[in-house]
């Protein structure tokens, strides 16, 4: 299933199993791209771009049952009016070679437009090389922000709410990182999946060689057929507090809301929306959420893509309703969000998978923007609220090398 709303053109694949000790050590440099989540035995890296946004794919050799990952990588933008330099609004690629991991054994593949001579696609084969292993994660420092600003930020969005303007708004801002030398990118992504093995680990490369990178909590989809899965994630406690979680109205109302959200959007593509009553905790490394499954089956010919972008952004990350909290965000945030909080994942033939690109930083040199929010609901408290994008900070900074908070 690659969409009929993207760009279509044709490849070919040739794929080979190997012997290869770590995804992460494909090279040459740099990664194209990286997707990951250890709990679902779910492990690709590409390098080089062979196509970019769509198409299908024939193999001239074996491919394993199911096939790779994807083959195609990308996503979009949480807004495209607040896009960053050398990221497109919405991207999609194909990697000229990617690696994965099938359950039991590592492949790889070559990738090429239609008609490129079987030839040409090993020799790319032949050119790959397990780089040496990732660098080390040097100490870096970080910018502990500016609470005051934060609250002016809570508070107005406090007021808009007591206006009616919108009963939700998630709000954000950025922790400035900075090392000695160059960050790693690949030890970054190695200490990120083996810290949070059930989250989604993701880079994806801009053209202007910059990394977004993370390791997202947040399944916006996953779809196969006319099967379509999500999950509201919404509310959010110190680890081990999930107990206080469930008995808080401020937190149940704030993912009640995005239950809500799920379901409206749902609704014109689906045959039928079918969740449990009451949230569930998912525990983290570094904090617990409420989490809520949510299952549709989707009508006959509905592209899941078109119901992932109709689902996107939702109450989680933008607001609810949508529309103002966006209007709301576009003036009062002093940032581009670019692709955080936007969507990262991977589609194919296998279907589509999709999260939220949360728990993430953009990586320049030896610098990173590290971006944290938080949903604002009528009983939010500033202090509250800036000790909540802490905590999730803590998910990304000590994978940055960052040690005091």
């Amino acid at each position: 299933m690659v969409s009929p709303i993207l760009d279509q053109r044709s490849y070919v694949g040739f794929a080979r199993p190997v012997e290869m000790g770590a995804l992460l050590r494909l090279g040459p440099e740099p990664l194209s791209v990286s997707w990951s989540n250890l709990s679902r035995q779910v492990q690709a890296a590409g390098v080089g771009v062979a196509g970019e946004g769509g198409g299908e794919v024939e193999w001239l050799s074996e491919v394993p049952p199911g096939g790779p990952p994807g083959p195609w990588f990308g996503g979009w933008a949480f807004d495209a009016r607040r896009s960053w330099p050398g990221f497109d609004d919405e991207r999609w690629i194909l990697p000229e070679v990617l690696a994965w991991w099938d359950g039991q054994r590592a492949w790889q593949a070559a990738f090429g437009p239609r008609g490129t001579p079987v030839t040409v696609l090993q020799s790319r084969l032949a050119a790959v090389r397990e780089v040496a292993p990732s660098g080390v994660v040097r100490p870096a420092t970080r910018a502990h922000g500016n609470p005051e600003a934060w609250a002016e930020l809570v508070n107005t969005a406090l007021g808009a709410i007591e206006a009616r303007r919108f009963s939700k708004v998630v709000v954000a801002r950025v922790i400035d990182v900075a090392a000695t030398e160059p960050l790693p990118e690949r030890a970054i992504l190695k200490a990120l999946e083996a810290r949070h093995p059930q989250c989604w680990t993701f880079l994806v490369r801009g053209r202007d060689g910059r990394a977004f990178v993370g390791a997202s909590p947040e399944t916006l989809c996953e779809a196969s057929e006319q099967v379509f899965f999500t999950e509201a994630l919404a509310g959010t406690s110190a680890f081990g507090q999930g107990g206080t979680l469930l008995r808080s109205d401020k937190e149940r109302r704030e993912h009640a809301s995005v239950v809500d959200g799920i379901r409206e959007a749902l609704g014109p593509f689906a045959a039928n929306v079918e969740h449990p009553e009451t949230p569930q905790v998912k525990v983290l490394a570094n904090v617990d959420h409420l989490m809520t499954p949510v299952r549709a089956r989707l009508k006959a010919g509905v592209d899941p893509l078109v119901v992932a972008k109709a689902l996107h952004p939702t109450p989680a990350v933008a607001g609810r309703p949508r529309q103002p909290s966006l209007e709301w965000l576009l003036g009062h945030e002093a940032f581009a969000r670019g692709w955080y909080a936007g969507v990262v994942g991977a589609m194919g033939p296998g279907g589509l998978t999709l999260a939220v690109a949360l728990r993430s930083a953009l990586l320049e040199g030896a610098r990173a923007s590290v971006f944290v929010g938080a949903g604002i609901v009528e009983g939010s408290q500033a202090s509250s609220e800036w000790l909540e994008t802490e905590r999730k900070a803590r998910a990304m900074l000590p994978a940055l090398g960052v040690t005091d908070g």
